[in-house]
């Protein structure tokens, strides 16, 4: 399971980092063009949207390589069991929660595409962020499963050690 799901987290973090990539070049353009003074129009909405793109799509790698913050002053006193158990029952909270959430950013964008929702000055479509975004949260449900399935794989073991 785990090869997959570094595959899936790593490719959803390759686009993320195209999109930054794009990001970037895209505000360094305009302030380029601020020189001149004939600036981008919409370098504000483009941007915005891309950085939901960025956010969402880097998730679940961040998952996997534990590049969030994680504050354990209770828990590192713990034995590694107790920390194990307590890790599952967040991690199982953390699957229900973001995958309510995918699902309802699902909802969200096709009631946007329903409605045909743009933005102000470029008229851009919202629906394909908000879509994105909803694959971005599932690639973190599937890293969060993943970290579920090593929990099992450690409790079950006669030397367990943390996954955190």
């Amino acid at each position: 399971m785990s090869g997959g799901v570094d595959l899936v987290t790593k490719s959803l973090a390759s686009v993320a980092g195209v999109v930054l990539l794009v990001m970037l070049s895209i505000t360094v353009g305009n302030i380029g063009l601020r020189l001149f003074a004939t600036p981008y129009h919409g370098t504000f909405e483009v941007v915005g949207l891309l950085a939901v793109l960025v956010n969402g799509l880097a998730l679940a790698e961040a998952q996997r390589s534990r590049s969030h913050i994680a504050i354990d002053l209770v828990m590192r006193r713990t034995s590694v069991r107790t920390q194990l158990y307590v890790g599952a029952m967040v991690t199982v909270i953390s699957v229900v929660l973001f995958s309510l959430l995918a699902q309802q950013l699902t909802a969200y964008g096709l009631n946007l595409r329903d409605q045909g929702a743009v933005t102000d000055s470029l008229r851009l479509p919202f629906w394909p962020v908000s879509l994105v975004l909803a694959v971005g949260v599932a690639g973190l449900v599937l890293a969060l499963l993943a970290d579920l399935a090593a929990v099992r794989r450690n409790l079950r073991s006669a030397n367990p050690e943390t996954i955190w």
